[in-house]
């Protein structure tokens, strides 16, 4: 056992370490491409923006987080909370309760029901009258309940038709809104060229089981990127946990689409209109994330077999480069780098380093690509934890197991679920009713 455990450490051995820093020049220089496909390429691509926002952060704390303004205007913009959802009496409530109690004034919440089988719009009426324990609580809150299930697409589409507010606001039924989240959601609008902001999505039951728990550090990762990404033009996908944009943009777009209801599909669209997606770290919104392997993996499968049918078939004009401007021209290249080239490369740089090294060699370059992917995991979730609060301290220790994780419960499911995708095996999922799927054009 501590002959295996020597082994499996020594690429991070002080010593060992020691001779590879005198040893970096030469390696780069000797152009190996292993080195660069492992090693620098990943870096480059992961972990060097989150770790330029902090340096940022560190010296001018404002540009990362800029501060509300002293005296809110005269008179704040109307925003208008949509939430739908089906069966969802067990979170619903405390949804509701939440906007309202969010610290902003000026806000409406509109629930569309799918025509839930359980008590969701009972739920949802006894929060909506009592959420404050004022009258105005039953004024602020409209409630529609469906006749007839019509899928989760076309249920945001008829509360975004309903919607007053200058800027919608669109959450999931097990969301909630963290108080003074709102102000520093509308913040980045102050930008005529922003057309929606993405919050900064936690975990509201990081503590349920294990699952739930790497779940929270994975999303805490996320949102560096996210950040990064936004500061650059380059984000592409507001999440439909939380996400808020402005009314006109949703309407003039159609709201979203009701076969595919992706929230990457309604951010590719907006882009395509030139308008700039935007990311506030301050505008939180806890959410429930999937608590078993068997939710996890069909959560994972569904969005990939999504991304698959939005980059390859429905916006596939976007490979088009320039047809769309700069930034889209490049955003198409970091997904393609993200999703195909760096995992091609990472086993493109292990087949190299065994030709070159010897088959036996295999086990000593798997332990040091561990080490080193942990090593851009350990940093980056500080640089979260400085930022936002999170991880938590106490899930830290499960960041030396998240490879593993990222491997077999995220990486897994999604590469099945593409190539069950682009052979059209199962192409309809659960989330879109028949008689929606036979009528929404194939792409």
């Amino acid at each position: 056992m501590n002959g295996f455990w020597h082994y499996f450490t020594s690429a991070v051995d002080p010593m060992s370490n020691v001779g590879f820093a005198r040893a970096i020049a030469e390696v780069t220089e000797s152009g190996s491409p292993a080195w660069w496909l492992m090693v620098v390429l990943p870096f480059v691509a992961i972990v060097l923006p989150p770790i330029l926002v902090w340096f940022v952060y560190v010296v001018k704390p404002s540009a990362i987080r800029p501060p509300l303004p002293a005296q809110p205007g005269p008179i704040q913009p109307l925003v208008s909370v949509v939430i739908a959802g089906r069966n969802e009496s067990e979170t619903i409530g405390q949804c509701i309760r939440g906007a309202l109690t969010c610290g902003y004034p000026n806000l409406e919440v509109i629930f569309v029901d799918d025509n839930s089988e359980d008590d969701s719009v009972a739920i949802a009426r006894c929060a909506a009258l009592c959420a404050t324990g004022t009258d105005r609580d039953g004024d602020r809150v409209r409630i529609f309940p469906s006749p007839r299930r019509n899928g989760k697409a076309s249920s945001l589409n008829i509360g975004i038709r309903m919607a007053r507010g200058e800027y919608i606001a669109i959450i999931d039924a097990d969301s909630m809104i963290q108080y003074g989240s709102m102000q520093h959601w509308l913040l980045p609008f102050s930008d005529a060229r922003v057309g929606g902001v993405a919050a900064n999505i936690r975990v509201n039951n990081s503590t349920a089981s294990l699952l739930t728990r790497f779940q929270e550090i994975e999303y805490a990762l996320k949102y560096m990127a996210k950040y990064a990404q936004a500061r650059l033009n380059l984000l592409f996908v507001i999440s439909g946990m939380g996400g808020l944009f402005r009314t006109e943009i949703l309407r003039r777009l159609g709201g979203f689409d009701t076969g595919l209801g992706d929230d990457r599909d309604l951010s590719t669209m907006i882009r395509k209109q030139r308008w700039r997606l935007a990311f506030s770290i301050d505008a939180v919104v806890w959410t429930t994330v999937p608590a078993t392997r068997y939710h996890l993996w069909r959560q994972r499968a569904r969005w990939r077999r999504n991304i698959v049918k939005i980059c390859l078939s429905k916006h596939r004009d976007l490979f088009v480069l320039g047809r769309y401007g700069f930034a889209n021209a490049v955003l198409v290249i970091e997904v393609a780098l993200i999703h195909i080239l760096i995992p091609v490369a990472f086993i493109a740089g292990l087949l190299s380093a065994t030709f070159e090294y010897g088959p036996f060699a295999t086990p000593e370059i798997l332990a040091t690509a561990y080490w080193i992917i942990l090593i851009y995991l350990i940093v980056g979730a500080l640089i979260a934890r400085d930022l936002s609060g999170t991880p938590a301290p106490a899930h830290f220790p499960l960041i030396f197991l998240l490879p593993f994780y990222y491997l077999c419960l995220v990486a897994l499911p999604q590469y099945y679920a593409e190539i069950t995708e682009l052979l059209r095996i199962g192409a309809k999922h659960h989330y879109v009713p028949d008689h929606i799927w036979e009528e929404i054009p194939w792409w």
